[in-house]
């Protein structure tokens, strides 16, 4: 029983395993498929760029630049404040303080002396630099967060021109895929008759061997439009930043 139940765990965790793994055998063999446009497979441009742009590192990069700039603006923006100091205490000596007194006597004899007792008051010292100075550097910060708008929006430009390049390369090579599938299939079935024919004695051994260096020629053709193909789509894979499989659309069945 213990033996079996080992058996069962190892079986559930295989399938956990491997069954990730064939999902995506079988979207890649779909991907592959030579009988199907690649732009029935996968969202439009739009949609591709919108996905492309929400996971690239760079862009993630830009973004966080540009909003550690916007809270260095509202940083600078309050940096005067750091000279202002709110104070209460209790202390003791000797303080001054005006107090309201007969106006017909001297301003002198209207001082009190405080010996001790709570004390609360507002501290504010601010030098000319500071003053002149302080919406010098909070327009510098702002066109800091500007700059790093502008360098945003121009890496999204040119995320954007590399992807349809790419996507325009992928249905490219796919066309050419296809018509070179289309070839070798075409003759790989006039080779099959051309062979039973010189079975048969109808054609001479010399068309036999015309047709099998055709068909030859045709299968080298079309090998070299798949390794384009192929090669295609990693560059687009790479670019859009997560695997086809993910966002390819299940064709639908005839």
């Amino acid at each position: 029983m213990q033996n079996f139940q080992k058996c069962f765990f190892l079986l559930a965790i295989s399938f956990l395993f491997l069954k990730p793994a064939k999902a995506q055998r079988i979207a890649d063999s779909i991907l592959l498929d030579p009988r199907i446009d690649i732009e029935v497979l996968l969202p439009n441009l739009d949609s591709l760029y919108e996905i492309a742009k929400s996971v690239n590192p760079t862009m993630k990069q830009e973004l966080a630049a540009m909003r550690a700039n916007q809270w260095s603006v509202r940083y600078t923006r309050w940096i005067w404040a750091q000279n202002l100091s709110v104070f209460y205490n209790y202390s003791f000596g000797s303080l001054p303080l005006f107090s309201y007194a007969d106006p017909t006597k001297p301003a002198a004899q209207s001082l009190t002396q405080v010996k001790e007792g709570y004390r609360a008051g507002v501290n504010l010292s601010l030098s000319v630099f500071d003053v002149l100075g302080q919406r010098g550097r909070v327009n510098e910060q702002r066109e800091k967060v500007l700059f790093q708008k502008h360098k945003r929006d121009a890496e999204a430009q040119e995320l954007k021109r590399k992807l349809g390049a790419f996507y325009a390369d992928m249905v490219g090579y796919n066309r050419l895929y296809k018509g070179r599938n289309e070839d070798f299939m075409m003759q790989l079935v006039a080779c099959q008759v051309a062979e039973k024919e010189y079975k048969e004695g109808t054609i001479h051994m010399s068309e036999y061997s015309r047709q099998k260096n055709v068909l030859a020629d045709a299968e080298a053709a079309y090998q070299e439009s798949f390794r384009f193909y192929y090669g295609s789509l990693l560059q687009f894979e790479a670019i859009l930043g997560v695997p086809l499989h993910t966002v390819m659309i299940k064709p639908k069945k005839n």
